[in-house]
């Protein structure tokens, strides 16, 4: 990753942090106070590094533990929320935000995070070992 692409990622996760809800050349350009054309093949190089994931309008649609598109995953701080990819991501959001708050998953689970702590106890099951996350990333 050279140093550009990685103030791009940067920018990434600071966009999605901060709550927006599309990221893209445009928005990262804009945030960053660079070119769009050079973003954009930063965004690029990403991807295929596999660094984050994107839709086919290269916009960002993973930078883990985000999610750039609508999922029934969630994480929730106060009244902010973001999406995230998978019940592991939901939790990971919380932790990298520092932040009490809840994970939703699918059906309905929800989890309370709070010093740190997660309740109810349950566990996450990863059906897809993380060796082979990037084989089908969609599908992990």
């Amino acid at each position: 990753m050279t140093p550009f692409e990685r103030k791009v990622r940067v920018s990434i996760y600071a966009l999605f942090s901060d709550g927006a809800e599309i990221v893209d050349a445009v928005a990262v350009a804009e945030r960053g106070g660079w070119d769009r054309v050079r973003v954009a093949a930063a965004i690029r190089s990403l991807a295929a590094q596999h660094r984050i994931a994107v839709t086919a309008d290269e916009r960002v649609w993973m930078a883990h533990p985000f999610s750039g598109l609508p999922t029934p995953y969630r994480a929730s701080i106060g009244e902010r929320t973001w999406y995230a990819t998978c019940a592991w991501d939901a939790l990971a959001i919380l932790a990298l935000l520092e932040g009490d708050g809840e994970a939703h998953g699918e059906n309905g689970l929800v989890w309370t995070v709070e010093a740190g702590k997660v309740s109810p106890g349950g566990l996450v099951h990863l059906v897809v070992p993380a060796r082979h996350f990037w084989d089908d990333i969609e599908f992990t």
